[in-house]
């Protein structure tokens, strides 16, 4: 039915008021009263004032900043899309009602749907426009990509988790259970508002994964694909209708997560071969993080930026129907931090065989070990993705390193220290008639002994300031007392008079001397 503009303006200076006569109002003035409030909902908010909302509240807000720092501003959207008031949702339902009684509900469900569908199609077009996101994906340099991309998941979280679960609601709350099945189509008639916004928005990724430009890049692919992880399940209970255009975005959705899916395994396959295979020989030099230990940490990194929820009202997304049906094995990002840092503990043990002095290639491992546990503890997320038995196993390996590390280092020097240094070459204490030249030589072997780990390891490094204040600790732990004990048997022992005369390293030395070691830099 068509409604002419006369007659609207012999409605437009009254309103109707429902009262216990609401059943002898005319249709017609029904009809232009739901007319009215569709094209003149009170509250206009802007698709900015959405995307600033965490709860799907309406409250206003000036603009919102997006990862690619581009600002959406209320002016932009000013009047393309509304929202209804409490007030006239129950206005349009109770008219819907009374048409219902009457068998004329069609005509205002017709125009609610063109209506809404203008809306939703003018806000997807304007936010397309405002981050250059085109319905087929065109790039010129992986930068642009990302930018693309990133955009594309902003406007899809928008469209997707909030335009069109808005428009479900409304539809919902005013056309619920009314009407025969020609009016309403089970509530079906609720996806012709979308549809044309979802078929569009979802061509964009169709298109990418068609290309064969597509990058093997997990730091751009896998933010896509858990993005796409939790929309998919929304298009599907939004689209959950026994009706083909509905059938077909819930297919086309599916499919394309399951392609997504499918391309990172393959490619998250590649880095895990990577990280078995990169066997290069060559030491790093001090000791330091190792190249290929970085590039795992930045992948973790990406892991854990994906596996951390967006926010506390997050839930756990529904199975996706279909995943079942793919060809090559779902995505585990489990086992996959799993392999990843197991094969990346083979390969630095293999490396660490190659330094020339055994405790560098100690320090090397505690190093390289512990930059990944750090990173692991750092996240609650990564935590629970790799369980408990390889953390505890990446904590066991960086004190077994250490302890390796401080018993080839100075474990001689110790030793002598305890009580070899109190014995002369032929093997026989010293008795008071010889000890000035006895306690000569204790200390210029002490003296050599520490100088020569000094030098040694000079350009050793020790990155993780926390890591190295704990091994300048224990090397302190394990020299200081047994340099006081072997100034103290050489005292006793020797009945030296001026025993300080003798010393070259105090205690306040010897302390001093090794809190400056490890702080090479790259």
């Amino acid at each position: 039915m068509n409604l002419t503009k006369d007659l609207f303006s012999l409605y437009s200076e009254s309103k109707v008021i429902f009262d216990g006569q609401a059943s002898q109002i005319p249709s017609s003035q029904l009809k232009l009263q739901f007319q009215d409030i569709l094209f003149n909902p009170k509250y206009p908010i802007g698709a900015d004032q959405f995307l600033k909302s965490s709860n799907n509240s309406v409250s206003p807000s000036a603009s919102i900043t997006d990862s690619s720092c581009m600002t959406l501003h209320y002016e932009d959207y000013k009047g393309h899309h509304k929202v209804f008031s409490e007030e006239d949702i129950k206005t349009l339902r109770r008219i819907s009602e009374i048409l219902t009684s009457r068998n004329e509900l069609a005509d205002c469900v017709q125009m609610y749907v063109e209506r809404r569908k203008d809306a939703v199609n003018t806000v997807f077009m304007r936010l397309r426009e405002k981050l250059n996101v085109q319905t087929v994906c065109h790039f010129n340099c992986l930068d642009e990509l990302s930018d693309k991309i990133n955009g594309w998941m902003q406007i899809a979280k928008f469209c997707i988790a909030t335009i069109f679960k808005l428009e479900k609601c409304f539809y919902e709350q005013i056309f619920g259970d009314l009407g025969t099945s020609e009016d309403t189509a089970a509530n079906g008639r609720f996806v012709s508002i979308v549809v044309g916004a979802a078929a569009e928005l979802f061509e964009f990724p169709d298109s990418l994964l068609a290309s064969r430009r597509l990058p093997q890049r997990p730091d751009i692919l896998m933010p896509f694909c858990q993005e796409l992880t939790n929309l998919v399940p929304q298009v599907i209970v939004y689209f959950d209708q026994d009706v083909q255009p509905a059938k077909a975005i819930c297919g086309l959705a599916t499919e394309i997560l399951l392609r997504l899916k499918q391309q990172m395994t393959k490619i998250l396959s590649v880095t895990e071969k990577h990280v078995l295979r990169e066997l290069s020989t060559m030491p790093f030099p001090g000791g330091g993080i190792h190249p290929l230990t970085r590039h795992i940490i930045r992948h973790i990194d990406l892991i854990d930026l994906v596996a951390r929820p967006q926010s506390s009202n997050d839930r756990d997304p529904p199975e996706v129907v279909g995943s079942h049906e793919m060809d090559e094995r779902p995505i585990s990002i489990e086992s996959h931090l799993t392999r990843v840092i197991e094969f990346l503990l083979y390969n630095l043990k293999f490396k660490s065989n190659f330094y020339g002095q055994e405790s560098l290639g100690f320090l090397f491992m505690m190093n390289n070990v512990n930059s990944v546990s750090e990173m692991i503890k750092s996240s609650e997320e990564l935590g629970e993705l790799i369980g408990t038995r390889l953390r505890m196993k990446l904590s066991e390996k960086v004190e077994l390193a250490r302890a390796d590390y401080l018993h080839t280092s100075w474990g001689e020097v110790c030793d002598f220290l305890k009580g070899k240094g109190l014995k002369s070459d032929l093997n026989f204490d010293f008795f008071p008639g010889r000890s000035t030249r006895a306690v000569k030589k204790k200390f210029r072997t002490f003296n050599r002994m520490f100088e020569d780990i000094l030098q040694t390891q000079e350009g050793w490094m020790v990155p993780d300031q926390q890591l190295r204040m704990k091994l300048l600790e224990c090397i302190m732990v394990k020299l200081i007392p047994a340099y006081n004990q072997f100034l103290e048997q050489l005292s006793r022992v020797h009945k030296v008079k001026n025993l300080n005369g003798y010393i070259t390293y105090s205690v306040k030395d010897l302390e001093t001397k090794v809190l400056t070691m490890f702080q090479s830099e790259y």
